[in-house]
């Protein structure tokens, strides 16, 4: 889909907290963040980070000036949030 949109002369970007493999597919630009899986723009109602990796990241588009480009957005998962379940009990 980024391909054809790419065709259409606008700029797409794709954000990945497994920047190896969205690479090995050829996204025309990735923005990579080490948050876990299911969590890319963070916390559940953390509206205040959300806004701030999504802001990087559009940010982060409007830099790459070459497809196939990566940038590693400056976020880490906090630890309190590694201890807390995420999951809903079986």
């Amino acid at each position: 889909m980024q391909r054809e949109i790419e065709a259409a002369g606008i700029s797409t970007i794709s954000l990945s907290s497994i920047p190896d493999l969205t690479a090995a597919v050829s996204v025309p630009r990735l923005a990579a963040i080490e948050h876990p899986l299911g969590y890319l723009l963070g916390q559940p109602d953390d509206r205040e980070s959300q806004t701030a990796v999504l802001r990087a990241t559009l940010t982060a588009l409007s830099e790459m000036t070459r497809p196939g480009s990566i940038v590693h957005l400056p976020f880490e998962w906090p630890e309190s949030a590694r201890r807390q379940n995420a999951h809903p009990p079986k």
